[in-house]
């Protein structure tokens, strides 16, 4: 969620289209008055939802980890029953072939390499583009929360790469995804926020921007080795 503000705050044309996105699915209590967010709503805007993948793409660190349950052969490599294998989720993640764009390369933050625009006619018979999330069949080269410890054999191998991480991956992943998208969205629609530039954690002036602390590789989500200073007022 973090590297989701830090991201919207350091480009303020991708800040207000995000709000303007939240915004729209806002709706008013007929019997309080009160302003409140449509939870169904929000989880399918497509802007915010691919800020939220491209940080976890960004900004995750894992090795996904596998033990041969019998003997086999990967990739040209014998392996003897019991091999563990580990994968850095960075070689998956920054793969030029599977995330690069036309001037966007996979390790360039870029909600939009996840959105797609399609054509949609109204009542009126007028035709317009809409944008829509997608992963494109990228699901497998995306692994964004924990996986515990899998025997793996060949059926297994199959099913886990069909699915981008298999039956073991953290079972609250749904639930962290609504959390943190939720927490994003409250943010960006109730404050005004402004970069004012960035720090290192002694609270003096940085020379470059905030990147993943390489201290915590492979540690899930990386936090940013410094820091970012903004001003901020709450709207409503």
């Amino acid at each position: 969620m973090a590297w989701c503000l830090i991201e919207l705050f350091r480009n303020p044309d991708l800040l207000e289209r995000v709000r303007a996105e939240v915004l729209s699915v806002y709706e008013t209590d007929p019997v309080t008055g009160e302003r409140l967010i449509n939870l169904e709503k929000m989880l399918v805007l497509p802007l915010l939802q691919a800020v939220y993948v491209e940080s976890l793409r960004m900004h995750v660190s894992m090795n996904v980890t596998r033990e041969a349950a019998e003997p086999m052969t990967l990739d040209g490599y014998v392996l003897e029953k019991g091999a563990i294998l580990q994968a850095p989720t960075e070689i998956s993640h920054y793969s030029e072939e599977t995330w690069g764009a036309p001037g966007h390369p996979a390790t360039e933050f870029w909600p939009e390499r996840h959105i797609r625009h399609v054509e949609t006619t109204d009542d009126t018979g007028n035709t317009r583009r809409i944008p829509q999330f997608t992963m494109a069949g990228r699901t497998n080269d995306l692994f964004p929360f924990g996986l515990s410890h899998l025997l793996l054999d060949y059926d297994m191998m199959l099913m886990s790469e069909s699915i981008g991480g298999g039956i073991p991956v953290c079972p609250g992943r749904f639930f962290a995804k609504q959390e943190m998208m939720l927490a994003v969205a409250l943010v960006v629609a109730r404050f005004e926020v402004e970069f004012v530039g960035w720090i290192n954690h002694d609270g003096t002036p940085s020379d470059r921007p905030a990147q993943n602390d390489a201290h915590w590789s492979g540690g899930a989500s990386v936090p940013p080795d410094r820091d970012m200073s903004v001003r901020w007022k709450r709207l409503w």
